[in-house]
């Protein structure tokens, strides 16, 4: 009987199919704001993102981990998740990654899953997919496996991004950076070189975007896949060293912001923003 349970459980968890989660564009565009490491306050930012979301509207908010400090909420009554609602206020999809500020202390990640706290917050699993007729995005639990406590990440990647492509684009996001000029761009240096390992999977799969924070900078890297490190929500710190692929920032500064991710069949454009929803960069457009 009890070898029946373990079996039935370990069916249900390790074989469990990636849940997916369809986001509708509002036009034939496709935009998403991109925002991380907000467990500061993100009053702020989110006064920012509202403020562009009222002159050209988003379809959605990615939050890229750590919505929460110094630990993720214990229950759906924990205080803390009044720092989100700010975000909440914006009206649009809030789709988030665990950060590993959400595995600290007394904070149970599976608080954050189905979560019906605040208004807009769409986290059916630490992780899943969101389906738009533009692109597939994979959101990622990259905690565990840059700590190499399981391999679920890259096992998520493999499933998820089996088959050949069936949208214009496909993207992935987690909270820890795979290359970053940041200081978690090299250290702790286990963790760095972990989170690399994905690099190839991700090529494999022909990904063509990786979101994420933990650093708490924003910054666009020209590889493959792109990179985009978007984790000043709401305590910005300076980049160490700008990697040689760097094409934002041009100078180290820290800066509260966050970034915009625009996809429509042909291109994706990527454009940053200050915490006050303008413009601080160019658009960076990538042609299919």
């Amino acid at each position: 009987m009890i070898a029946t349970v373990y079996l039935l459980l370990a069916t249900l968890t390790l074989g469990a199919p990636i849940p997916h989660v369809p986001l509708a564009p509002h036009a034939v565009t496709l935009r998403i704001a991109v925002v991380g490491d907000t467990g500061e306050g993100s009053d702020r930012v989110a006064n920012g993102i509202a403020k562009l979301h009222a002159r050209t509207p988003l379809d959605a908010v990615i939050i890229t981990g750590d919505a929460f400090y110094p630990c993720g909420p214990s229950s759906a009554a924990d205080p803390q998740w009044n720092r989100v609602r700010a975000l909440s206020r914006i009206g649009v999809p809030i789709f988030p990654v665990l950060g590993n500020h959400d595995f600290c202390g007394k904070s149970q990640p599976s608080a954050q899953i189905g979560a019906t706290v605040v208004p807009h917050w769409q986290f059916p699993a630490r992780q899943y997919v969101i389906d738009s007729n533009l692109t597939e995005l994979l959101m990622l639990d990259t905690t565990p496996y840059a700590t190499a406590r399981n391999d679920d990440a890259a096992d998520a990647l493999r499933q998820s991004f089996a088959g050949k492509k069936t949208t214009p684009w496909r993207i992935a996001a987690g909270h820890h950076p795979i290359v970053s000029s940041g200081y978690h761009g090299h250290f702790p240096r286990d963790q760095h070189v972990r989170m690399v390992t994905l690099d190839p999977l991700m090529r494999h799969a022909n990904v063509d975007l990786y979101i994420c924070g933990h650093d708490h900078h924003l910054e666009l890297i020209d590889a493959n896949p792109r990179l985009l490190i978007s984790g000043a929500g709401s305590d910005p710190v300076p980049p160490l060293v700008p990697h040689k692929h760097t094409l934002y920032p041009s100078e180290a500064s820290a800066r509260l912001g966050f970034a915009t991710v625009e996809l429509d069949a042909l291109s994706m454009t990527i454009r940053f923003f200050d915490g006050d929803g303008k413009a601080i960069s160019k658009p960076f457009v990538f042609k299919r």
